[in-house]
Parts: C-alpha cells; structure tokens; sequence
C-alpha cells in the first residue's frame, strides 16, 4: 500500500506500536475529580475556541496539500493535530495562553477539592489523627513496612498523591510514546495503589513476552533451568531474611520469584553466562519487583491456573525489560567484582562510568566527607582539618569509592536501604535510568551518614556505619538529600527542569512553587465554605441573582464584624454607621469585581 502524501512531510511520533497483548490488568479509570475536571473544562469557551482554531488551521494545511482529513491514517492524523498545537504554542498565540489560564483555573480547584476531601482539615486533624491515611485509596510510600506510622502526611504530600493517581491514569491511556512524561514527576515516589500500574507502563517489552510464551507453547520444560531446585532454595531463603526490618516472604512470592529467575537463568545458559551459578545480585535486583507486582503491602492470594499463568507472563516480561540494556542496570553488574579489585591495588583499566559519577555527586554534595573517606578508605590518619591532601586524581579516586559502595551499587542499594527507600528509588529509576540514579543515590546515602562516617578511621569501620545506620535512613530524609544534590543533575541529563515540586513542608513557604500555593490557597477557600464545597469558577461561573446574594452576604458579615470591633450592638442607624455600611458596600463591590 502506498505511503500516504502527506507521510513525506509529517513523521508520526517515533515508536508509535499498539500496546502488547496481555497488559497488566485493565486500563485505569480516571479519578473522580479528574473526570470532572475534565468535563468542565470541555465545557469552557477557551477550549472551544482553541478547537475551533486547530480545526481551522489543520482544514487550510490539508486544503494546501489537496488533502482531506479521512486521507491520513490515525497516526498522521495524530501528528497533524500536533504540530498545529505546537505551532500555536510556539507563537504565544493568546487563544493557548487563555486555554491554559482556564485549564489550571479548573484542575487547581477540583484537585484543592479532592485533598480537601481525602484530608481532614487542620482542625479536625487532632480528632482524626487515627484516621490518617486510610480509606481514601490513596496510600503513600511512607506507609510501606518499615515506616513509621506516626509520620503524617503534609497537605503538599497528599497534593502530590492525588496528582500523581491522575497522572498514571491520563498515561496509561496515551499512547507509548508519550509515557516518557513521567519523567516529569522525577523525585516523586509513586502512591502505592498506582506503582504497579506505573511500573507496568515502563516495563514493557514485547519481544521478551512473545519469546517466554513460544518457548512455553513449544516445550515447558525449557523454561526451567536445571539449578531450579536450587535457585527455589536459594529465592525462599532470601525472601525470608527482612529487608531494612520487613519480611515479605508469602508462598505465591516464593513461587514467581523463583518462575522467573529460573528461566532467567536458562536464558542466561543459553548466551553462555551463568551455566553453574545465578548471580546473587539478581536476587537483590528482583525483589522490588516481585514485591510490588503481587500487592505491596497487601500481596493477594493465588489466582485461578490461568490467571495465575497469564500473571507470571506478565512478571517475566518486566523483570527481562528491567535487566536488559534500556535501563542501564547491567553497567554495574561487575561491580562488586570492580570494588574487589579496587580494594586490592589490582586496577589496570579506568574507572567506569558509574564510578565516577559516584565520585562527582559526593564530592558536590559533601566536600568534607569526601576528602575524609578518601583518607579512611586508604587507612590513613584522619585529617581533622579536611585540608591534606591526597595526591588521587580523579581516576583513583573514582576507585577508591568504588571499592566500597560497588557491591551495592551493583545491587542497586537493596542490600542497605530500607524498602520504602528501595522502592523510591526504583520509582526514580524506572522514570529515569538506573546507570543515571543508582550511583547519585549511593553519594547521597553516604553524605546522610555523614555525621557517624566522619569518625570513622579505617575502611572497615565506614563499611560497618554503612551496612548497620543505611538501613534505618528516614525516606523523607533521602527524598530530601536526592532533591538537593542528585535530582537537579539527574534532571539536566534527562534535559528536564533542574527542579521538581517537592514534598518537603519546609517548602511549603517557598513563593517561587506556584502551583503548590494555587492549590493551598483554594484548599483554605474550601475550608471556609459549608460542606467543604466551591463552585468551579471557570466552568461553572454563578448567575447574576447568585452574586448579588453573595455580595449582600458578604456586606452584611462585614458590617457586622465592624460594629463588634467597635463595640456597638444593635439598634438605630447613627451616621457613623452609615458611612461603615457605605464603605463597606465600596470595599466589597470591589472584591467582586476583582474575582
């Protein structure tokens, strides 16, 4: 069939393909809110008249070329729509800049209305504090085993899970291309509900599932290596030792965990790697996986055989997504065997990539620290100044860093951090590389550990504090040392803003967090209106008799508050008093025009 004329001139986005069959469970429906949202939006003149303008400019570009609309295929027709769109963007066009002022008028509202909705008001927190957090389907990573319970949520944290729940859910129903947008949420840990949803969306690959159903349609058996006796003692063993103080062992976890590694390793046989032993990493490597896949902190029961079957096709097929080459998790497969090497003076190569930018984040991050723990990890005399110097280049140095945080680094932190901080950092991974964030957040781990690594004289020692304290780091206390020294270089590699919309309370009284202070402010006018309800402004504007009620309320209350501050009661209007009501009158016409 030949290419449509316009194929030459509009390129589809890349990587455009209809998703692979077998998708992790059925589309997510859009939250309630969000719904809302967006019928009233679609109900705003803005958006009809950005339509009418897009219609417009795509009939005349098509009646240029000769061309009808139903002459493209969907994905030209795709693209057209936007490219116009980006054409109007670009020339700050004022229907799109209208458009937009509504669209944040709208969401800002319904959002504030929805956390309003999950989130008891301040007032009430005391009488609701055994209440936090449960029954709004809107669970944190903070509530992962390990965590302390008593640490509540800020009204930015709950924002940040309500958008979030949106975000998974508009994704998952665009297509594949557009998934990378995660990207933005970047220093945000998934809610717990959605992670799996939103892992899904990344770990796909449709020639690993189409290679695991054929070998098991032609010959089951070659799906089951040889060491499986093995490799299920070795996932039970593993599965029962806590990670960071939880136990995650469930028989089911047992049973895929096990699938999925032994044909993994027959995998691994087949490219002559492995053929007498399953690396120990892998078991580090695919723990967050099967914990997050069979429920969290929730793992449901076994299914019925065939859903059971069709759930392990789904596993395999995100585990051999992750491990293979998109998310750069084999760049520091040897680095345990590397940090051997280091420690024992038997380099001859260059510091890998990862190395250095382990290097790079520490140094930036904690000069002092740095400095000390090249000394330490050297057995040198501390140097209390922080000023001797050590005569490494970088190269060296890049090195000697390894040398102790390779192993796991190697095993992308599993091995030290506490699950919640595990699975934050595979949410940050998974929108990211992790050759792009394990080796930042092992910078960062060491510079939260700084205080008790500072008295630390040999490299035993430093190794101690970090396998014994990195354990019981505060996720809150990672999240925040990841947003001030590795996300904002994470985000310039990916070519992303420096700076995300942080969760941190102490943010809070930031004025430059424009969207966090949108959707506070509408949350106190929330606070103030019966039922905890507030018209939608944009969509949905009050009618004449409606503001002129309004306003004569508004008068009323006023003039009221006026006459207690004064002290007067009630009785004879005085001409004083008519001059308050007169100039109150003023004030409030005011107010409302200004809305």
């Amino acid at each position: 069939m030949p290419a449509s004329p316009i194929s030459t001139t509009l390129k589809p986005p890349g990587g455009l393909s209809p998703p692979p069959s077998g998708a992790v469970g059925p589309t997510i429906q859009l939250p309630p809110w969000l719904s809302k949202a967006k019928d009233a939006i679609t109900s705003t003149r803005q958006w009809h008249k950005l339509v009418r303008e897009i219609q417009s400019r795509v009939a005349k570009d098509l009646a240029q070329r000769g061309l009808k609309f139903s002459d493209l295929n969907p994905y030209e027709q795709q693209a057209l729509v936007e490219q116009v769109h980006s054409d109007l963007t670009r020339e700050d066009h004022d229907i799109v800049g209208n458009f937009e002022k509504a669209l944040n008028g709208v969401c800002d509202t319904e959002m504030a209305a929805e956390v309003r909705r999950v989130a008891p008001a301040e007032d009430d927190a005391e009488g609701n504090a055994g209440k936090a957090g449960s029954g709004t389907g809107e669970a944190n990573v903070a509530n992962e085993p390990g965590t302390d319970p008593a640490e509540a949520l800020t009204s930015a944290s709950k924002i940040v899970s309500v958008a979030t729940t949106a975000v998974i859910s508009l994704l998952e129903q665009l297509p594949p291309e557009h998934r990378a947008l995660t990207r933005l949420m970047l220093g945000q840990p998934f809610p717990e509900p959605l992670r799996p949803k939103a892992w899904a969306l990344s770990l796909k690959h449709a020639s690993a599932r189409k290679e695991y159903e054929e070998t098991l349609a032609r010959r089951r058996v070659d799906t089951i290596s040889t060491m499986d006796v093995q490799i299920t003692q070795e996932c039970q063993s593993f599965l029962q030792t806590p990670i960071g103080g939880a136990s995650i062992y469930t028989r089911r976890r047992l049973m895929m965990m096990k699938s999925t590694l032994s044909y993994h390793h027959t995998l691994m046989m087949q490219r002559g790697e492995g053929a007498t032993t399953l690396p120990q990493r892998v078991m580090f490597l695919i723990t967050p996986v099967v914990y997050v896949y069979t429920g969290g902190r929730n793992p449901g029961q076994e299914l019925a055989p065939k859903e059971e079957a069709e759930f392990l096709v789904t596993l395999i097929e995100a585990w051999e997504c992750m491990v293979r080459d998109d998310f750069g998790v084999n760049t520091f497969k040897d680095g345990e065997e590397y940090a051997s090497l280091a420690r024992g003076g038997g380099l001859d190569q260059a510091a890998p990539g990862w190395a250095k930018l382990l290097r790079d984040t520490l140094k930036e991050a904690d000069p002092k620290l740095f400095k000390h723990l090249l000394n330490c990890i050297q057995n040198l005399p501390p140097d209390p100044s922080g000023t001797a110097a050590h005569n490494l280049d970088p190269e060296d140095e890049a090195a000697h860093l390894a040398s102790l945080m390779g192993p796991s680094i190697s095993r992308c932190l599993v091995d030290i951090l506490s699950l919640p901080a595990c699975l934050y950092l595979y949410d940050q991974s998974l929108m990211s590389t992790f050759s792009n964030m394990v080796p930042r957040a092992a910078a960062v781990t060491l510079s939260c550990l700084s205080p008790s690594l500072m008295s630390c004289t040999t490299f035993d020692a430093a190794l101690e504090v970090v396998q014994a304290q990195a354990p019981d780091l505060p996720l809150p206390l990672l999240q925040s040392a990841m947003e001030k020294h590795a996300l904002p270089a994470a985000r310039a590699a990916l070519g992303l803003p420096r700076t995300s919309m942080s969760v941190d309370a102490s943010f809070m009284g930031r004025e430059d967090d424009e969207v966090l202070a949108q959707v506070l402010s509408r949350m106190d006018a929330l606070a103030d209106v019966s039922g905890g309800r507030l018209r939608n402004w944009v969509s949905n504007p009050p009618t004449a008799k409606e503001r002129k009620r309004e306003k004569k309320s508004r008068v009323v209350d006023k003039i009221e508050k006026v006459k207690e501050e004064r002290g007067k009661g009630g009785g004879e209007d005085t001409v004083e008093e008519t001059e308050v009501e007169e100039k109150v009158e003023k004030e409030v016409e005011k107010e409302v025009e200004k809305e």
